[in-house]
């Protein structure tokens, strides 16, 4: 405990650090430089806490998050006082991957900066990997080798191979992830690693990974377990967001990849199917995030992962989410191949694939300009629909009403025809229900083109209008670029007073447009 002229000098120190703007992580830093404080009497000196005022903010913030609702455990000042100088000789109270990730909660920092070199060299090999699932913050670059590019933005400097998401991709300076929305921002996405963390560490179902490379027994309970988390995740996207879920997506990516190379048998195979799935939603998340570079990373682990697992099914889809980033890049002949090369002895693949890659190839063909063929697929995918199961997870044609109809609209828009655009999106949107308002505010923008293109300046910008909210509300960047696609569309009228009324529409979604990062 700091003497009382030392507590005095500390607060006057803290009030200046405060008054300049800078974070509590930063005044941990300095705390720790000029006092000479290990990482987590940092951070408590960070907030002006005695220990056991820190003690009781814990047991509060345990009793609340259920981790301790009756107070059967409770943290008391010497007991912190242990936590904070371990490893010391003779200090055996060893902080644990979950209360370490209870601190961080309650100093609002990352589990990382409660640790520094000495609980590294000393921490269990288990405690270590599970530590090392949780996603740095977006703003640090991560410790060279490391497998965190899964949630980190394209550009990020990584070497590593193997299948985690920054593997094959190096080079370019590292940068910060933006995402403006409250739905996406990246404040909301830490704090959901941290939660998340605390339960996960705290679970049976990941104690004991350490030894990987070794074939070893993994109760198979554990597909059943990621699958699940799995389909409440797609859920949550259409609640949150995609800037909610990447952290967590990723933590979980990496347990699963652990298991993978420990696991034996059909076991190990099973599980290399879930994690292709995982690393496929973590690239729609990035791409819904507006980082193509990124969810091309992850595509490249779900491919990997896929033909690891050797089912036909997994192997296709991992080939098709690769042709959806291609559509998005414009790049016609991958996009092409590669659901060709999925749809190769199509009879023996699911209706839910066989609907997946025709329609991306539908796509494909309104890139070439090939109307004909896009209503040739798309016709084919329609009556397919109806043999999915709704109860996969993975089965968008059936959670989306009028997917293929969709689609086509998309592909009509794409190939300059306005007019079938428009009668397609005034039927489907209205229809749409609440919880796709995020595909309502990107659906909103291609009809905003049409209406443009069709000569209908003012009901452009009123659909550009309810699209640009909606793409604030949601932050997704997919609704951005086709708002981009929109002002592009009016350029006709850029100098009338409707023109203005766009710019003013658009002001919302464009104010830190020249900060973003697209990929």
């Amino acid at each position: 405990m700091p003497r009382p002229s030392q507590r005095v000098e500390q607060d006057e120190l803290r009030d200046r650090m405060r008054a300049v703007g800078m974070s509590h992580n930063e005044i941990a830093i300095e705390f720790a430089r000029r006092y000479h404080y290990r990482p987590r009497a940092a951070h408590r000196h960070a907030r002006g806490w005695t220990q056991t005022q820190a003690a009781n903010h814990i047991n509060a913030h345990a009793a609340r998050a259920g981790l301790d609702p009756d107070g059967a455990a409770p943290m008391t000042g010497p007991k912190l006082s242990e936590l904070e100088n371990w490893p010391l000789p003779n200090n055996r109270r060893r902080p644990t991957p979950q209360l370490l990730a209870l601190l961080a909660e309650v100093y609002n920092t990352n589990i990382h900066n409660l640790i520094d070199l000495d609980d590294r060299e000393h921490l269990t090999p288990a405690d270590m990997l599970l530590i090392n699932t949780m996603r740095r913050d977006v703003r640090s670059t991560p410790q060279a080798g490391s497998r965190a590019a899964m949630s980190q933005p394209a550009g990020s400097s990584s070497r590593q191979a193997g299948p985690g998401f920054e593997s094959r991709y190096s080079g370019g300076a590292p940068r910060t992830l933006r995402l403006d929305a409250a739905a996406g921002n990246t404040e909301g996405v830490d704090a959901l690693n941290r939660r998340e963390f605390t339960r996960l560490a705290g679970s049976a179902v990941v104690t004991g990974l350490a030894g990987a490379g070794r074939a070893r027994h993994v109760d198979p309970a554990l597909v059943s377990y990621f699958d699940g988390q799995l389909k409440g995740h797609y859920h949550a996207d259409m609640l949150l967001g995609s800037g909610a879920l990447i952290g967590t997506v990723a933590a979980q990516f990496e347990v699963i990849t652990q298991l993978v190379d420990t696991a034996d048998g059909s076991t190990r195979q099973r599980l290399a199917k879930v994690g292709s799935s995982f690393a496929a939603f973590a690239a729609w998340l990035w791409l819904d995030a507006g980082d193509p570079g990124a969810a091309m990373r992850c595509h490249d682990a779900a491919l990997e992962l896929a033909h690891r697992c050797g089912e036909r099914d997994a192997v296709a889809c991992a080939l098709v989410d690769r042709a959806m980033a291609f559509t998005d890049l414009g790049n016609t002949a991958a996009v092409i191949d590669l659901c060709q090369a999925a749809l190769v002895d199509a009879r023996h693949l699911a209706p839910e694939v066989q609907v997946f890659a025709l329609q991306q190839q539908a796509h494909g063909a309104s890139l070439r300009g090939d109307r004909r063929q896009v209503d040739l697929l798309l016709d084919q995918a329609g009556r397919l629909v109806d043999q999915v199961d709704v109860e996969e997870w993975g089965t968008a044609c059936r959670r989306t009403d009028s997917y293929v109809e969709v689609q086509r609209a998309t592909c009509y828009g794409r190939l300059g025809l306005a007019d079938n655009a428009d009668r397609l999106w005034q039927q489907i949107i209205p229809a749409a229900p609440p919880s796709a308002r995020r595909d309502v505010g990107v659906w909103s923008a291609r009809h905003a083109i049409a209406a443009a293109r069709q000569g209908e300046p003012e009901r452009a910008v009123e659909l550009a209008r309810q699209a640009s909210a909606l793409a604030v509300e949601t932050g997704s960047a997919r609704a951005r670029r086709e708002l981009d696609t929109v002002a592009v569309a009016m350029a006709p009228w850029r100098a009338h007073s409707i023109g203005q009324e766009l710019a003013d529409a658009l002001a919302s979604v464009t104010i830190d447009e020249p900060e973003r990062d697209h990929g």
